[in-house]
C-alpha cells in the first residue's frame, strides 16, 4: 500500500513537471534575415577615372598616328634623297662636249623626282605642323635642294633662291590648305660649315673647268 501511493506521488509529479515544460518553436525574426545587395551608384571618382582613360585613348591615338606618318615621310625622304642623288652623279659628268644631252636628261630626272617624291612628302606634311617632323624629312629635302641648285647652276649659271623653291612646290599642294615650305636651314643644306664648304669647292670646280 505504501509503495502503491508513492509510486502515484511520482506520477502525479512528474506529468506537473512535464505540463510545464512546452517544447520550443523555432521563430522567424525578420532583423537575421539577410539585407538585399544595395545597387552600386557612379561615383564622382570613378567618373573622373573613366575621363582621364578617354584622354590617355585619345592621346594614345594621337602618338601611333603621328608616328605611323613619320614613317611614311622617312621612306619619301629616303627615296628623294637616293633620286637626288642619281641626278647629282649625272651632272658631274657633264663636259664642254655633252653638256646639251647630260642636262636634258638630268632635266627630265629631276622631274620625275619631283612629282613623284617630293609630291608624296608634300601630300604628307601639308597642312601639318611640320616642324615636328623636321627631322625625318630634313635630309631629302636637303639633297633635292643641292640637286635644282646645281642643276640650275650647270644651265643658267645662276643660283635657285629659296622663294624659287617653295614657289615651285606650290603645285604639288592642296590650295585649301598649308604647303610644305622649306626653310633657311635646309636650303642652306642644314647650315653645316662642312655642307657650305663643299658648295663652294664644288662651285669653283666648275667654274674653273667651264673657264668662267
Amino acid at each position: 500500500m505504501f509503495c502503491f501511493l508513492a509510486f502515484h506521488k511520482i506520477s502525479v509529479a512528474v506529468e506537473y513537471m512535464a505540463s510545464k515544460f512546452k517544447p520550443h518553436s523555432l521563430r522567424f525574426h525578420p532583423s537575421a534575415a539577410p539585407s538585399p545587395k544595395r545597387a552600386r551608384t557612379v561615383s564622382t571618382e570613378s567618373s573622373s577615372s573613366s575621363s582621364m582613360k578617354d584622354a590617355f585613348s585619345q592621346y594614345a591615338d594621337y602618338l601611333n598616328k603621328l608616328n605611323d606618318k613619320r614613317e611614311r615621310v622617312v621612306k619619301a625622304s629616303r627615296d628623294i634623297t637616293m633620286n637626288s642623288k642619281k641626278v647629282i652623279f649625272q651632272v658631274h659628268r657633264i663636259s664642254k662636249s655633252n653638256k646639251e644631252q647630260v642636262l636634258e636628261k638630268a632635266e627630265k630626272d629631276l622631274a620625275a623626282v619631283t612629282n613623284q617624291y617630293m609630291s608624296r612628302l608634300v601630300k604628307e606634311l601639308q597642312g601639318t605642323d611640320f616642324w615636328k617632323l623636321r627631322r625625318a624629312y630634313s635630309p631629302g629635302v636637303q639633297e633635292y635642294v643641292e640637286a635644282v641648285t646645281f642643276f640650275k647652276f650647270c644651265k643658267t649659271g645662276t643660283l635657285l633662291n629659296l622663294d624659287e623653291i617653295n614657289a615651285s612646290l606650290l603645285p604639288l599642294s592642296d590650295p585649301s590648305l598649308e604647303p610644305l615650305q622649306i626653310n633657311v636651314l635646309d636650303y642652306l643644306l642644314g647650315g653645316k660649315y662642312s655642307d657650305q664648304k663643299f658648295v663652294i669647292i664644288m662651285l669653283f670646280i666648275y667654274l674653273t673647268r667651264f673657264n668662267v
